[in-house]
């Protein structure tokens, strides 16, 4: 995704290679504010939830002020037990050092192989590496080190008229069945986000991230963050046009992150009208987009349109076989 990069103001990353890749790439980033950051986010609701997930879950709903997130690729953190979870306050604790604060000021992303302890050493060695390196220009080393099996980094940046700047990255390409949240991804903007914006933030992640699918399986550490420092002095509610330029972001993050799917080939959108309610029209679309024998009629460009009425019919939707009309058309 190239365009141009912004970093909002306040905002600081850096990213190295601490050893957690066994090639050289980067896989260690750091996003700090020099403010505090108000904060919204959600996260896997698979009952099997990494550590970071845990802890941030906590932190998010506690209200508190953010500062930082750290974000570690190669090592999920997840099935780790009592360590996993002493390994995510230890990273969250090192990292604090840049401002002097507390480990429950620092959000911890991880993705990776699951099961796998971390290798803690290396990787606090690797935090005070990159917390000396932070800069306001490094937002697509950090996109790139987040990566696993992605073939490319997803970035998208924004500056609005309005005066504030909004720049997200997201990783994902495999295990992509979001139900609340998607993979990793870390949205910071300088604006000042009023209540009841921050309210209607989770609606626009239910309408771009937690509406794509590549495989079919929800990740034990999808985790989906704003950051917001007010850095840029601009005050913004649900009446101003942030939420369409979040909701922009967001989607443009979600499809590319569909386009980067192991081994996908094409990126289909589902489109569903007349449908009694959303939560029918969400079913039926989620049914076809899931189903194996629709995404081989997908794959080889075969009009079987039999797939997917049958797909609609066992969504458990409200549905009347007899009043539906498809369409299929290429972009």
């Amino acid at each position: 995704m190239e365009h141009t990069i912004h970093s909002p103001k306040g905002f600081q990353v850096a990213a190295i290679h601490c050893g957690l890749k066994t090639n050289a790439q980067n896989d260690l980033a750091v996003i700090f504010s020099e403010s505090p950051c108000q904060v919204t986010g959600a996260f896997t609701t698979n009952r099997v939830k990494a550590a970071p997930v845990i802890y941030d879950q906590e932190i998010v709903q506690s209200g508190k002020a953010v500062r930082a997130v750290i974000i570690n690729a190669g090592n999920a953190n997840a099935c780790t037990g009592t360590k996993g979870m002493q390994h995510t306050h230890q990273m969250a604790e090192a990292t604090s050092q840049i401002f002097a604060g507390n480990a429950d000021e620092v959000l911890v992303l991880s993705t990776g192989v699951i099961g796998v302890p971390m290798p803690i050493d290396i990787v606090l060695t690797g935090i005070k590496k990159a917390t000396g390196q932070l800069s306001s220009q490094n937002w697509l080393d950090v996109a790139k080190a987040i990566m696993t099996t992605d073939t490319r980094p997803k970035i998208v940046s924004i500056k609005s008229p309005a005066g504030y700047t909004m720049t997200g990255i997201a990783k994902g390409s495999g295990m992509i069945s979001p139900n609340m949240a998607t993979m990793l991804s870390v949205i910071c903007t300088d604006a000042i986000l009023s209540e009841d914006l921050l309210v209607k933030v989770p609606e626009i992640w239910n309408q771009t991230f937690n509406r794509i699918v590549i495989d079919g399986d929800m990740s034990t550490n999808d985790s989906v963050l704003l950051l917001a420092n007010g850095a840029s002095g601009v005050e913004v509610d649900a009446k101003s046009d942030f939420y369409e330029t979040l909701f922009q972001l967001c989607s443009q993050l979600a499809k590319a992150i569909v386009k980067d799917g192991e081994g996908a080939t094409k990126l289909v959108t589902v489109h569903i009208s007349g449908a009694n309610s959303q939560d029918d029209a969400e079913k039926i679309a989620r049914a076809i987009g899931t189903s194996p024998l629709c995404k081989t009629a997908f794959y080889g460009a075969d009009p079987n349109w039999g797939r997917f009425i049958c797909a609609a019919g066992y969504a458990n939707a409200d549905f009347s076989p007899e009043k539906a009309s498809l369409c299929l058309k290429k972009d």
